[in-house]
């Protein structure tokens, strides 16, 4: 009998007196016995009974059901599952254990009938089922006591294994049994040193709460979830929302993170919760939205800094208020600077003069005693697909936003109660018409310049995509700078048009311009990025795109400068940048790699990388591990030398803290 062993071990580094913990629990696998299982056994009209070649200890496979059969002959179906049965061992504990392999073969024709796993339960009493994938234990599924049956296999239908691109191993434990890498603090918080890197060591910290949470890395949701604030005590905290019973929440966290309170927000219409910050006394400020389409509601909330109510007010949401027709998940901010509250938010409007429900961005300012609208600066970008709000030294808000047309490119703001000033940054290439006539029923001329062989493009184009992803914004010495992922060619140009669409061969990397303080006193127009406007040395490249209408518009890039150098998406794709600036004047970026192969994305892994005021590197990426997911658009947090990352995890009712000890 062959033996083989798959071992994951951390590194127990020292942990700073008052912050860290002892490193992760280790988690081993171990096989010895290795079966393929052809996938033959129908979950109907078998009597709940498997297959004798579809079973390797109390594992089994069974083919779903998909509109009219359990296909199993290989067509409509994948076929031999190799299984590697043993043991997942951490110190004297012990559990059945199987490594399901990818699908041999695969469906002749395209795939229905997924398989999932069954197990024949030893006891009848609730059972947990789990993943382990290099060192990281993750809960998947449960199975109460009421369904199982010792005497045959019971199907965890949730459990598909048909779509495993590699392997996954799967173990089973009494729910009684307490599995975590995590070392126990206190009755509802773990929380353990899983990393030390050359930028510094990072924990991870996570809260059981009594409500349904956000999954990061797994739920999709493109608007902030999270919002971690500071307060005046010097103490952590974050609001964030019950997915189901909409409740808004305040989790107050102890300064060693060995637990956190939990506070209820007023909020009596169950509304959706879309921004949250506080002011320098520590009150807090939440911005949610009700309705449906055509009969939307926002409302700015303010409460003390431990929650207690204060005061609302909602505004007009009319064409001739906020013109708010519809949310749809677009990106929210909320910023307060000297008695003044920033919200910028991307919607839907109400119908405009064309007669159609066009998008954009907006940024307004309240004031945050009494909470009425001062001024709304009107459109940022339109379409607006993602900001970031944060403050300058002055007291003003500077901001950035995403446009795919008005303007196309990352445009960058700075305003107040009074004024609004703005200019793009940086900007990015257009796919164009495949047809010489566009679906207003005009005839355009052949696009020569970036048709190759069979692609024949036009001179039209009416392209959403921006190919690019906000990171943030942090003010220098003397300017900004400005930082997203972006797809640069092989040869780092960013306005290649000949490369633009879904199919794109371009990776995403990780890119940034520092800018001067006065932008609106560059000669940049629009998308012409000039020289006078950047102060970074970098990619400058002329070009261009044939709106809907025909016409070529100008662009420019200046100064870009490209930190990363992924070249293959099917290997490494950046996304979901975040920033930080710390207190020494330095800058640390975080983002995940992702592998990218049609529609199907898989994360990789979690990076970080060190920069100063001028967006020079200080090393070289640093690997923080699987346990550090990012969510899409929360925002970090920095409280002297630690930044902290907010996530959630709804499988286990869980909200998590990431905290990062940086050198």
């Amino acid at each position: 009998m062959k033996h083989f062993f798959v071992c994951i071990a951390f590194m127990l580094g020292y942990v700073t007196p008052g912050i860290g913990q002892a490193g992760l629990s280790k988690f081993v696998f171990s096989a010895s016995k290795t079966k393929v299982l052809p996938g033959k056994t129908p979950d109907r009209g078998n009597d709940g009974k498997i297959k004798e070649v579809d079973q390797i200890g109390h594992l089994g496979l069974v083919s779903l059901y998909y509109q009219n059969a359990c296909y199993t002959g290989g067509r409509y179906n994948h076929n031999d599952f190799k299984v590697s049965q043993g043991k997942v061992r951490s110190g004297k504990l012990s559990f059945d254990a199987y490594q399901v392999f990818a699908p041999r073969h695969k469906a002749s024709k395209f795939l229905a009938s997924q398989h999932c796993l069954a197990f024949k339960f030893p006891k009848k009493q609730s059972y947990t089922i789990y993943t382990l994938e290099a060192g990281k234990v993750d809960k998947v599924a449960k199975v109460n006591a009421r369904q199982v049956n010792t005497a045959r296999f019971t199907p965890i239908k949730t459990l598909k294994v048909s779509k495993i691109k590699n392997q996954v191993i799967y173990f089973f434990a009494p729910t009684s049994q307490r599995i975590s890498s995590f070392k126990q603090l206190s009755a509802n918080t773990e929380g353990s040193q899983i990393k030390t890197t050359l930028l510094g060591t990072v924990f991870k910290y996570r809260f059981k709460v009594n409500a349904s949470v956000f999954h990061t890395g797994k739920d999709y949701g493109k608007n902030r979830q999270f919002f971690l604030l500071k307060n005046p005590k010097n103490r952590v905290q974050m609001i964030w929302q019950d997915k189901k019973n909409k409740r808004i929440y305040l989790s107050n966290f102890t300064a060693g993170f060995k637990s956190q309170q939990n506070f209820p927000l007023y909020n009596p219409q169950k509304a959706d919760l879309l921004a949250a910050t506080n002011d320098t006394q520590g009150n807090l400020y939440y911005f949610t939205y009700q309705g449906s389409k055509g009969n939307t509601r926002v409302a700015l909330y303010k409460a003390t800094i431990s929650g207690k109510f204060l005061k609302t007010k909602q505004y007009d949401t009319s064409k001739k208020g906020l013109n708010i027709y519809n949310f749809r998940n677009y990106m929210v901010s909320l910023r307060h600077a000297q008695g003044k509250i920033a919200l910028m938010i991307g919607r839907t409007m109400h119908k405009s003069g064309d007669g159609l429900h066009h998008q954009g961005g907006i940024a307004v300012v309240f004031d945050a005693n009494t909470l009425s609208k001062i001024r709304n600066h009107g459109q940022t970008s339109g379409h607006s697909f993602d900001n970031y709000l944060t403050t300058n030294k002055a007291g003003k808000f500077v901001a950035i936003d995403l446009g795919d047309n008005y303007p196309r490119g990352v445009n960058l703001h700075r305003f107040d109660g009074t004024r609004r000033r703005s200019q793009v940054v940086y900007t990015f290439k257009t796919e164009h018409g495949t047809r010489a006539t566009s679906p207003s029923g005009r005839k355009y001329d052949y696009y020569a310049e970036i048709s190759k062989g069979n692609k024949k493009y036009y001179k039209w184009s009416n392209d959403n995509g921006t190919y690019s992803e906000l990171g943030g914004l942090v003010e220098v010495s003397n300017g900004y700078l400005v930082m997203f992922t972006g797809e640069p060619s092989p040869t780092g140009k960013a306005l290649d048009n000949s490369r633009a669409g879904y199919k794109s061969p371009d990776p995403r990397n990780v890119g940034l311009v520092k800018v001067r303080k006065d932008f609106e006193k560059s000669s940049s127009r629009g998308s012409q990025i000039s020289d006078d406007l950047v102060l970074s040395r970098g990619m400058t490249e002329s070009g261009g795109f044939y709106t809907f209408g025909g016409r070529f518009s100008k662009q420019r890039n200046a100064g870009v400068k490209w930190l990363t150098r992924y070249r293959d998406k099917s290997k490494a794709s950046a996304r979901h940048l975040k920033v930080a600036q710390l207190g020494n004047g330095q800058v640390l970026l975080v983002w995940e790699v992702v592998s990218k192969q049609g529609y199907h994305t898989t994360y990789q892994n979690t990076f970080a990388l060190k920069i100063d005021a001028n967006g020079n590197t200080l090393g070289q990426p640093v690997v923080l591990g699987k346990h550090v997911r990012l969510g899409r658009r929360d925002d970090l947090l920095v409280m002297g030398n630690k930044v902290f990352i907010p996530a959630g995890n709804g499988v286990e009712s869980k909200i998590e803290l990431i905290v990062i000890n940086t050198r």
